[in-house]
């Protein structure tokens, strides 16, 4: 049985892979050690694999944030993610760890000179989106090397590219954060307040969400049956409007999505960039309504403690 190291785990999808795992795996605490830090990140990982018998890693560690933080910091989130990336993928090669799960994403991919759906071998056609141009090159140049340590090693490391995520233990700042979980609080706020629900952009975009548990179980899955050298799609197929997705917020937290505002001086990112899924045929994604309602419910049972 594997002994599974979690890196990120009281993120988004660390904490999700912590749901699906158990208490018997290793759960790394952005308070125990800064993954930026290259010689205790080395440390780190090696005291892992030495006293707790360590065998894989599952990199979900990360600086993210929504369209505006990173048009804000592009500098910012390139080099801290650069930094963090190149730190685990270091420490992992040097103590030869077999399993290697790293987490990148579609904002990778480029903003132009693509065909949909979006494949791994389009990756190299052209520069990624302006919006987050910073997060994006650190998460490809990761890939990258992610390709090549495995050649050397001859091990088992995956990428894994998931499309947007959301769910519980998300960050659900109002400005700072992801589509999903900023458009929750904003909704919550506006039925705290009788206020109108805020909608950035015009709704039109259109996006594929993903539910953290469900991507929590592509990347296990992934990580015993992907032998291939391209990146694993962990993607949900549907692809739903910013619109839809706000109405259905709207319904979940209780408040009239007939008399939405809409903020066209507010960044929308892309249009829209549909990618293939790699998930096994008889895996069942979680319908965006049953997945916006249990992130809803969380939110408002933990609204005191959340990162907001």
């Amino acid at each position: 049985m594997k002994k599974i190291l979690v890196l990120g785990s009281e993120g988004l999808v660390g904490s999700a892979l912590r749901n699906q795992l158990g208490d018997t795996h290793v759960y790394h605490k952005r308070s125990e050690i800064d993954l930026t830090d290259r010689a205790k990140t080395l440390d780190y990982i090696t005291h892992q694999v030495k006293r707790n018998g360590v065998d894989t890693i599952i990199n979900c560690a990360a600086k993210v944030g929504g369209v505006q933080a990173n048009m804000k910091n592009n500098k910012g989130f390139f080099l801290d993610n650069f930094i963090l990336n190149n730190n685990v993928i270091e420490s992992a090669f040097v103590n030869e760890i077999p399993n290697f799960v790293n987490l990148l994403s579609t904002c990778i991919f480029p903003d132009k000179e693509v065909t949909y759906p979006l494949t791994p071998d389009q990756i190299d056609n052209g520069a990624p989106h302006f919006t987050n141009y910073g997060y994006s090159y650190a998460k490809r140049l990761a890939g990258y090397e992610m390709k090549i340590v495995k050649n050397v090693l001859q091990s088992n490391w995956v990428s894994v590219i998931p499309t947007n995520v959301y769910g519980m233990h998300d960050n659900f700042h109002l400005e700072d954060g992801h589509m999903v979980p900023a458009m929750i609080h904003r909704a919550y706020l506006a039925k705290k307040n009788k206020e109108k629900m805020l909608v950035w952009g015009d709704g039109s975009p259109l996006r594929q969400l993903i539910y953290s548990e469900d991507l929590a179980r592509l990347i296990l899955w992934s990580m015993d049956n992907w032998k291939s050298d391209d990146a694993f799609m962990a993607i949900n197929p549907e692809e739903v409007t910013i619109l839809e997705t706000a109405k259905t917020i709207c319904k979940s937290v209780g408040v009239s999505s007939k008399e939405l505002i809409f903020d066209d001086t507010k960044p929308r990112g892309q249009f829209r960039k549909p990618a293939i899924t790699n998930a096994p045929e008889d895996f069942e994604f979680t319908s965006l309504k049953d997945g916006i309602n249990q992130t809803v419910r969380w939110f408002e049972e933990n609204y005191p403690n959340i990162r907001k």
